[in-house]
Protein backbone atom coordinates (compact mmCIF):
# COMPACT_ATOMS: atom_id res chain seq x y z
CA UNK A 1 0.00 0.00 0.00
CA UNK A 2 1.35 3.38 -0.91
CA UNK A 3 1.46 6.49 1.25
CA UNK A 4 0.45 9.90 -0.10
CA UNK A 5 0.66 13.27 1.57
CA UNK A 6 -2.17 15.75 1.80
CA UNK A 7 0.12 18.19 -0.02
CA UNK A 8 0.45 15.77 -2.96
CA UNK A 9 -3.31 15.37 -3.11
CA UNK A 10 -4.00 19.10 -3.01
CA UNK A 11 -1.36 19.96 -5.64
CA UNK A 12 -2.31 17.29 -8.17
CA UNK A 13 -5.56 15.47 -7.35
CA UNK A 14 -5.97 13.86 -10.79
CA UNK A 15 -2.43 12.47 -10.75
CA UNK A 16 -2.91 11.22 -7.19
CA UNK A 17 -6.06 9.35 -8.17
CA UNK A 18 -4.24 7.86 -11.16
CA UNK A 19 -1.63 6.49 -8.77
CA UNK A 20 -4.40 4.52 -7.06
CA UNK A 21 -4.76 2.36 -10.16
CA UNK A 22 -2.07 -0.04 -8.87
CA UNK A 23 -3.51 -1.91 -5.89
CA UNK A 24 -6.36 0.59 -5.47
CA UNK A 25 -5.48 1.63 -1.92
CA UNK A 26 -3.43 4.39 -0.31
CA UNK A 27 -2.89 5.96 3.08
CA UNK A 28 -3.25 9.73 3.15
CA UNK A 29 -0.83 11.32 5.61
CA UNK A 30 -0.44 14.72 7.22
CA UNK A 31 2.93 15.53 8.79
CA UNK A 32 3.85 11.86 8.49
CA UNK A 33 0.79 10.63 10.42
CA UNK A 34 -1.98 8.57 8.80
CA UNK A 35 -5.16 10.62 8.43
CA UNK A 36 -7.33 8.75 5.93
CA UNK A 37 -7.56 5.76 3.64
CA UNK A 38 -8.20 6.11 -0.08
CA UNK A 39 -9.88 3.31 -2.01
CA UNK A 40 -10.37 3.15 -5.74
CA UNK A 41 -14.01 2.42 -6.54
CA UNK A 42 -16.20 2.42 -9.59
CA UNK A 43 -19.81 3.43 -9.98
CA UNK A 44 -20.98 -0.17 -9.80
CA UNK A 45 -19.34 -0.97 -6.47
CA UNK A 46 -19.78 2.31 -4.60
CA UNK A 47 -22.79 1.28 -2.48
CA UNK A 48 -21.29 -2.14 -1.69
CA UNK A 49 -17.94 -0.61 -0.70
CA UNK A 50 -19.60 2.03 1.45
CA UNK A 51 -21.75 -0.60 3.18
CA UNK A 52 -18.71 -2.75 3.95
CA UNK A 53 -16.82 0.24 5.38
CA UNK A 54 -19.79 1.14 7.58
CA UNK A 55 -19.93 -2.44 8.89
CA UNK A 56 -16.21 -2.32 9.62
CA UNK A 57 -16.62 0.96 11.47
CA UNK A 58 -19.47 -0.55 13.51
CA UNK A 59 -17.36 -3.59 14.43
CA UNK A 60 -14.43 -1.38 15.45
CA UNK A 61 -16.70 0.72 17.66
CA UNK A 62 -18.28 -2.37 19.18
CA UNK A 63 -14.87 -3.87 19.95
CA UNK A 64 -13.75 -0.61 21.54
CA UNK A 65 -16.87 -0.46 23.70
CA UNK A 66 -16.39 -4.06 24.83
CA UNK A 67 -12.75 -3.43 25.75
CA UNK A 68 -13.71 -0.30 27.68
CA UNK A 69 -16.42 -2.20 29.50
CA UNK A 70 -14.01 -4.98 30.45
CA UNK A 71 -11.40 -2.46 31.68
CA UNK A 72 -14.07 -0.88 33.88
CA UNK A 73 -14.84 -4.23 35.46
CA UNK A 74 -18.09 -4.88 33.66
CA UNK A 75 -18.50 -8.36 32.31
CA UNK A 76 -21.14 -7.22 29.89
CA UNK A 77 -24.88 -6.96 29.78
CA UNK A 78 -27.24 -9.87 30.23
CA UNK A 79 -29.66 -10.72 27.44
CA UNK A 80 -32.52 -9.23 29.50
CA UNK A 81 -30.58 -5.97 29.93
CA UNK A 82 -29.85 -5.82 26.20
CA UNK A 83 -33.51 -6.40 25.33
CA UNK A 84 -34.60 -3.75 27.85
CA UNK A 85 -32.18 -1.25 26.32
CA UNK A 86 -33.43 -2.02 22.80
CA UNK A 87 -37.04 -1.57 23.93
CA UNK A 88 -36.23 1.76 25.58
CA UNK A 89 -34.57 3.09 22.42
CA UNK A 90 -37.46 1.91 20.24
CA UNK A 91 -40.00 3.61 22.52
CA UNK A 92 -38.00 6.83 22.43
CA UNK A 93 -37.84 6.73 18.62
CA UNK A 94 -41.58 6.10 18.34
CA UNK A 95 -42.41 9.00 20.63
CA UNK A 96 -40.12 11.31 18.63
CA UNK A 97 -41.71 10.18 15.36
CA UNK A 98 -45.21 10.87 16.70
CA UNK A 99 -44.31 14.31 18.04
CA UNK A 100 -42.20 15.32 15.02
Amino acid sequence: MQFLTIRELSKSPAETLTRLSGDGKAVLTNNGKPQALLFKIDGNSFEKTLSMLQKLEFLQNLTEMRLTSMKNGNEGMTLDEINAEISAVRKKRKSKAKSG
